[in-house]
């Protein structure tokens, strides 16, 4: 078990056809970190999936349905980082986690 006073957050990504599972454990939630995370799960995969997908996370929406229904405002900066590791991000709808 942790013992400290800092909160502790997990950064999780699984594939969708094989249910591989990567694990990061980190003390923040800034934007860096969670493109480091996303390296280090590629690396830890052997490659980039084509379609990457997430919950409502500050870090990477912006604004949901910010332009119509499912047509949202990702964070610029995941949205060129998607752009130069060739995935697509997309967003799961509200309170499902899979879509």
């Amino acid at each position: 078990m942790r013992n400290g006073k800092s909160p502790l957050h997990v950064f999780v990504a699984v594939l969708g056809f094989s249910r591989m599972l990567y694990i990061e454990f980190t003390d923040n939630m800034r934007y860096d970190t969670l493109e480091e995370c996303h390296r280090n799960a590629f690396s830890f995969f052997g490659g980039v999936p084509r379609e990457v997908l997430y919950d409502n996370m500050k870090t990477v929406v912006s604004q949901r349905d910010a332009y119509r229904t499912g047509q949202h405002r990702f964070n610029p900066s995941l949205w060129q980082f998607g752009k130069e590791m060739g995935f697509s991000p997309r967003l799961c709808r509200p309170l499902q986690g899979t879509d």
